[in-house]
């Protein structure tokens, strides 16, 4: 007989639907961060080609608008904290579409203007809004799901950044760079109106003095037919955010908030420094050393596609196996694809050494040739194996972790540390290639690989199946019973003055 935690996370899904609802329209957010990211890849070769008709980019500009979203997007989680806090989840959600849109119609307009500085601009701004959307939507969707399907649902927002990646590259394969800046510029708009009709969550407004508000958020969420009382009664008894001084200097000297942002920023320098976005810059000369005819265009779509389906594959597992076995076998198996790599591209270096020496030796370039399947199959199970666990199980566990009052907070500094990795990997990537060899690159990245299997296997704790709360008080945090008795036990030891010379 099945336990009520190794139910499929979907199976009555008409009771869950409100929450799907709730969690695809808030991962829209999302899938604009993928339509950011997968632009450069339509669009940079058209603007650094010297005879063309539009915009000419030299190269350092070229990469400067590659890189500027993961730079921005550092200063856009930070910033985003307070809006999240003061107006809500769901309003800030609703709100950042609009300058979405404005970002990707400026840059469209610049091909019409001739002004570089205008292409500047637009990424600059949805640069900020990748990294206001990242903490926002996947607190939004933790704070919205029940504990059985919350890691499918929190899986979602990696999903949709994967679908928007693709989007960006399939349109991008058919149409001009300022064509796809329209399009894709028209996607937020159905963020601005879904998030229009979703509620509330129920933390944010009890945090916030609004117990009616909440009860009907939450009534709406759970279904019509459930009794939502027990769960709403839970949330008020570990509501702690009108005892506690919410503060940077709390955080810094509370052992039950450092714990888990510890953890979670771990999780996303393991993320990045698996090596993700160096694998993908690479990928297509992998395909060329293949010996593949596939272009570069294609390429991008094929990887596209294979991360979206596995990540898709992750959402319905990660309530089943657990976020610790799913991250343990990514990193194992990511580890294993870049040794692969790493192996083929020493070996390979090797025989062109050799044959340099010995250029009547060419048994070592026919065997190379022939091991030409091996990078593509590296390549693949690394995108595979990232899909099923760091792709987005980090993301989800953020949303996890941190208490109510701090959530805002601490999720905003560890996607904000995420993202500074990513902008570390994408610019240090080219150089490092360049003077220790890629071969070395790979096997840098294979061993923080393993190192995050260890850390996951001693650090991380299982939260499948706990309550936000339950989880908050694994780390220790106290709730408002023992603040209270904490609050008895100094007016016992301290009478007021009165009573002791009365």
């Amino acid at each position: 007989m099945k336990t009520r935690k190794n139910l499929p996370p979907f199976k009555n899904w008409q009771k869950v639907a409100p929450q799907i609802v709730c969690a695809i329209s808030a991962s829209w957010a999302m899938l604009c961060t993928g339509l950011v990211r997968g632009w450069s890849s339509s669009a940079i070769p058209q603007l650094t080609v010297q005879n063309n008709e539009t915009l000419y980019l030299e190269q350092e500009e070229a990469a400067w608008i590659t890189s500027l979203p993961p730079l921005c997007a550092i200063f856009g989680s930070l910033l985003i904290a307070f809006p999240m806090e003061l107006y809500g989840r769901r309003m800030t959600l609703a709100t950042i579409s609009i300058p979405y849109i404005m970002g990707f119609y400026l840059m469209g307009l610049s091909y019409y203007l001739k002004s570089t500085s205008l292409l500047f601009v637009g990424r600059i701004i949805t640069g900020l809004l990748t990294g206001a959307s990242s903490p926002t939507s996947q607190i939004y969707v933790s704070e919205c799901s029940s504990p059985r399907i919350r890691g499918a649902l929190g899986s979602f927002t990696a999903t949709f950044l994967s679908l928007g990646i693709v989007i960006a590259y399939i349109v991008g394969a058919f149409v001009e760079w300022q064509t796809l800046c329209f399009l894709i510029g028209s996607l937020p708009i159905v963020l601005g109106l879904a998030m229009f009709f979703m509620p509330e969550t129920p933390s944010w407004l009890l945090a916030h003095n609004q117990e009616p508000q909440a009860e009907v958020a939450l009534q709406k969420l759970r279904g019509k037919y459930t009794d939502v009382e027990p769960e709403l009664q839970r949330m008020k008894t570990n509501d702690n955010s009108q005892m506690s001084d919410v503060s940077y200097a709390k955080i810094l000297t509370s052992s039950h908030l450092m714990k888990p942002l510890f953890i979670s920023m771990a999780l996303m320098f393991f993320q990045q420094f698996s090596g993700i976005n160096a694998v993908v810059f690479y990928s297509a000369s992998i395909f060329q050393e293949a010996g593949s005819s596939v272009d570069r265009f294609m390429s991008s779509i094929m990887i596209g596609i294979v991360q979206l389906v596995f990540t898709m594959i992750s959402a319905l597992l990660v309530d089943r196996s657990g976020r610790r076995l799913l991250l343990m076998i990514s990193g194992t198996f990511m580890a294993i694809s870049l040794i692969g790599l790493s192996t083929f591209v020493y070996l390979k270096n090797a025989w062109e050494e050799l044959n340099v020496v010995d250029e009547s030796n060419s048994s070592g370039s026919f065997a190379i040739s022939e091991l030409g399947w091996l990078p593509l199959l590296c390549l693949m199970s690394f995108i595979i194996a990232y899909s099923i666990g760091f792709g987005a199980v980090p993301q989800l566990i953020m949303g996890e972790l941190f208490p109510l009052e701090y959530r805002h907070r601490l999720g905003t500094i560890s996607a904000s540390f995420g993202l500074s990795c990513t902008f570390i990997v994408v610019r240090t990537f080219p150089d490092m290639a360049a003077t220790m060899g890629l071969g070395s690159v790979y096997g840098l990245y294979a061993a923080c690989c393993l190192t995050a299997v260890l850390f996951v296997a001693f650090c991380l704790p299982e939260t499948r199946g706990k309550t936000l709360e339950e989880i908050n008080q694994f780390f220790g945090q106290p709730t408002l019973e023992d603040i209270a008795m904490q609050s008895c036990l100094v007016d016992r030891r301290n009478p007021p003055q009165s009573s002791i010379n009365g």
